[in-house]
């Protein structure tokens, strides 16, 4: 037991004095597989909230943001297929709430994520790939009306509702 705690020790400091206090390299194209999923992901739970949206110009708003988030991710398959990698596919379930408000709460709090990995993904590369990391800023950029749609349908929205 002792040397088996002993070897994970060695391991750990091997694996420490390898990466010299420097990040882990990152796989842009791995991350940007993630991140395309995610964006999918995204977008089919804002089509699921569209279809339970309790106004119909609310539901039009949430299938054009869907629609746009769409259009975004094959911006970025189109990318992962130049360089001959597969997209990967949503792979956490679509979140959820018990009424209209928390549903445009997750939303938000799921499309700040998604900004942040794809900001930290452009960071990330930018100095080995600048045009990725440029593609996935303009990404960032084009969804930030979709944050102030959100914050607005919240702002709109009863959090003492129970809609389902």
């Amino acid at each position: 037991m002792f040397r088996q705690l002993a070897k994970r020790v060695r391991d750990r400091i091997g694996l420490i004095s390898q990466l010299n206090g420097r990040p882990r390299p990152v796989d842009p194209m791995l991350a940007l597989a993630k991140n395309y999923g995610e964006l999918l992901r995204l977008a089919q739970q804002i089509e699921s909230h569209a279809e339970k949206a309790p106004y119909p110009h609310v539901a039009e708003k949430l299938w054009r943001i869907a629609r746009e988030k769409r259009e975004l991710a094959g911006t970025m398959k189109e990318k992962l297929a130049a360089r001959e990698r597969n997209a990967g596919e949503p792979a956490s379930p679509v979140k959820s709430g018990k009424n209209h408000w928390e549903r445009m709460v997750q939303d938000l709090e799921d499309q700040k994520a998604l900004e942040e990995g794809l900001i930290q993904l452009a960071d990330a590369v930018a100095e080995h790939d600048p045009q990725l990391s440029r593609m996935l800023r303009d990404i960032v950029v084009a969804q930030n009306p979709h944050k102030e749609d959100f914050l607005d349908l919240i702002a709109r929205a009863d959090p003492q509702a129970h809609q389902y």
